[in-house]
């Protein structure tokens, strides 16, 4: 029960001073200045602007998206899209260290699992920018985001009030449920033979605990119960089998506290669906490897 309160006031504070930053940086303008410098990425400006935070904080440009959506400064679909490509500014801040720790782990399989996941976060990255690129002109974005004094349909406190009871009710759904998950797959992994006993204890730590399956995957690659081949694929089929439950954990909360309801669904299925044939494409250069 600690920890669940714990989290829950966290996710409160997230959101409070994203909104609080988000809301500030819209009324500034900040994004009409930053469609001057980015206009040649034919993408909205708050987007440019969003990613361009999210390097420290992906957070905060979801916070940004949400209050120029609110504002009516971007649309629904440019938004969606837009949140799709913020993970990975702030991923590839973090990944030269989760490169070396795979490296140090798991010699050549943490090598190529960790380059996999740069892939998948990299290629979603391009697949949300050629979409919101596609669509969005110059002119149009000049127009959309010229400056208007318009009244708010939400006051700062109003939003926070409709959006977070539905954060903390999905924060502790996912705190709750998610262990439980986590914990089907680590004990109904090994009903398949294409992977020794030892690669399914991988995968199934690679489920919920990335560095605890590196150092299981070293382990059995010291052992010799593991080639390198069959320690890549359980890494990445274990990570690949907890997406699911990743994308609740570490979105579902944050996306109910900053857009509505329906807006957040959307997202969270969004990212499943954008992320799934990624993974998909990994698994069977993977298991291609495993052949040879």
């Amino acid at each position: 029960m600690e920890g669940l309160l714990r989290g829950e006031l966290n996710l409160t504070l997230d959101i409070f001073f994203g909104v609080l930053i988000g809301d500030v940086i819209i009324r500034l303008g900040v994004a009409d200045f930053i469609l001057k410098k980015f206009s040649r990425l034919r993408i909205p400006p708050v987007t440019a602007l969003a990613v361009a935070l999210s390097a420290g904080s992906s957070k905060t440009g979801a916070a940004v998206i949400a209050s120029a959506l609110e504002e009516k400064k971007i649309s629904e679909r440019d938004a969606l899209w837009s949140i799709l490509m913020l993970p990975f500014p702030s991923y590839l801040r973090r990944w030269p260290a989760t490169f070396m720790l795979a490296v140090s782990m798991a010699g050549r399989a943490g090598a190529f699992f960790a380059l996999s996941l740069m892939f998948r976060s990299a290629a979603r990255f391009i697949w949300a920018y050629k979409k919101l690129k596609l669509t969005n002109k110059i002119e149009t974005s000049n127009e959309n985001f010229k400056i208007k004094k318009q009244s708010r349909e939400l006051k700062l406190t109003k939003k926070l009030l409709k959006t977070l009871p539905y954060a903390w009710a999905f924060f502790a759904v996912t705190y709750s449920l998610v262990p439980l998950i986590n914990k089907f797959f680590e004990t109904n992994l090994k009903f398949l033979s294409f992977l020794p006993l030892s690669g399914w204890t991988v995968a199934a730590g690679s489920v919920a605990h990335v560095s605890a399956a590196l150092g299981l995957a070293g382990g059995a690659l010291a052992s010799g119960e593991l080639n390198t081949a069959q320690a890549t694929f359980a890494l990445i089929l274990g990570s690949g089998l907890g997406t699911a439950t990743r994308i609740l954990r570490q979105n579902a909360g944050y996306y109910f506290g900053l857009f509505q309801p329906a807006m957040a669904r959307r997202m969270l299925i969004m990212n499943f669906l954008t992320i799934m044939p990624l993974i998909i494409l990994n698994l069977i250069f993977a298991g291609l490897a495993l052949l040879f």
